[in-house]
């Protein structure tokens, strides 16, 4: 059983790569709590609090998420093993986990961080947009959307939001990365260059 936890910056490009990762593994659940959370809010399963809260970029109680992700990787789909993506982001949600993982004596087989400089994460963020017909993301300046397209910007991609989101992760991670280094299972990857140069990054990283 193979169990990978993705961790990185919002537009580091975890849902790329996480796709990528989870099909080298033979096809694991990708379990993104971005997803998870957005679905619930659309589903009108999230509280107003909560969602307003999401809309600024703050975060969620560490219990809420740890609640989450316990009742999803209960299914049957994560029997095999599966990819954490936006999870866990504070040393609280990392012992949580590990407590659920306990339980089922599935322990985790890698961390791995994917570092891009802020100024590069800005760009990708604020220009991203998403077509609201078909969930497609496209980014305005490297992916540009067809003419067609109904395009969105996520509340959580403006400007406003997208600095309180980095600031967030940088002093969520101050403890969160230190806490899986010390116990040997962080992997540090350069997220910067083209997807599949990423990717064949990452795929190294998991074979040490």
């Amino acid at each position: 059983m193979a169990i990978v936890v993705l961790v990185g910056p919002p537009g580091s490009g975890k849902g790329t790569q996480a796709k990528a990762v989870c099909e080298h593994l033979g096809g694991v659940p990708h379990l993104s709590t971005g997803d998870m959370l957005r679905a619930a809010k659309t589903a009108g399963n999230l509280e107003q609090g909560w969602v307003d809260l999401m809309a600024s970029g703050g975060l969620l109680p560490d219990e809420t998420v740890i609640g989450l992700i316990e009742q999803r990787v209960a299914n049957d789909d994560c029997a095999g093993g599966f990819l954490l993506d936006g999870f866990p982001r504070t040393v609280p949600q990392a012992e949580g986990l590990a407590r659920i993982l306990g339980e089922r004596k599935t322990p985790i087989e890698a961390v791995i961080q994917l570092d891009v400089p802020r100024e590069l994460l800005e760009e990708r963020l604020v220009n991203r947009r998403t077509d609201k017909a078909t969930g497609q993301i496209y980014h305005l300046v490297y992916n540009p959307p067809p003419a067609e397209a109904q395009l969105v910007h996520r509340d959580d991609d403006r400007p406003e939001a997208v600095g309180r989101r980095l600031e967030a992760y940088e002093t969520m991670t101050a403890a969160l990365l230190p806490f899986y280094e010390n116990i040997q299972l962080l992997r540090r990857v350069n997220g910067v260059g083209k997807p599949a140069e990423v990717t064949e990054r990452m795929l190294s990283a998991l074979s040490v």
